[in-house]
């Protein structure tokens, strides 16, 4: 294994599923050009196979936790790029909020966007915002927080995060959406199940990364 950082969940001729650690980048960075999961993927299969390869299928912010996807095949990449909503059948994170949101289940759709300084947020102006839809529901809470069960039909930049804080639900952790608290020092939001149609073999596979016990023990005996 290229570093103790990168934990394959699920390999075969085409594809490569990893579970990505929180503080982790995705993909490369001005100030860290190698120390991303796409360099530790691409490093891996380059060891197997030195004319293999690795191509960025989708992305978690850095400090997301939870199921990465790449392909090995370039051709492979752009076929679910170009048809993400027909290969990806469920995509589901679990978040931990610092209020307990009321409806305890809800779906948010809004139009988003990104202003000059990369902050993400709703606008009415449907010609410059995309559709971003999220759904979710209360499945633990304690007096204080709440764990959520987010399911998203879209895939834009901060949804989660863009939306719970928008509403009042910020996620535990997330100082540039609101929060006021970080108990984890790390961003309380994990991509625990992802479902797909295999691009090649058309099989129905379901990736699935436990949530972290760092989420779970604020909601124990609850």
């Amino acid at each position: 294994m290229a570093s103790k950082k990168l934990h394959i969940i699920y390999e075969d001729k085409w594809l490569v599923v990893i579970e990505k650690p929180s503080g982790l980048l995705s993909v490369n960075h001005p100030t860290a050009k190698e120390e991303n999961a796409w360099h530790l993927v691409r490093e891996y299969v380059k060891r197997k196979n030195p004319r293999g390869d690795a191509f960025v299928c989708h992305r978690l912010d850095q400090f997301t936790s939870g199921i990465l996807m790449f392909a090995k095949d370039e051709g492979i990449q752009h076929l679910l790029r170009d048809n993400w909503n027909d290969y990806i059948l469920d995509r589901r994170y679990v978040a931990v909020t610092e209020v307990v949101p009321n409806p305890k289940k809800a779906e948010i759709r809004s139009y988003l966007t990104e202003n000059s300084a990369m902050f993400v947020h709703s606008t009415r102006n449907t010609e410059i915002g995309k559709l971003a839809i999220t759904r979710f529901k209360v499945v633990a809470e304690n007096k204080n927080m709440a764990m959520l069960d987010v399911q998203i039909l879209t895939g834009r930049k901060n949804q989660i995060r863009v939306h719970l804080s928008e509403h009042g639900w910020p996620i535990a952790g997330d100082k540039k959406y609101g929060a006021k608290t970080s108990p984890e020092k790390r961003l309380m939001l994990h991509n625990n199940r992802l479902v797909i149609v295999h691009p090649v073999t058309h099989e129905q596979l379901i990736f699935e990364s436990p949530v972290p016990n760092c989420f779970l023990k604020y909601f124990e005996g609850k």
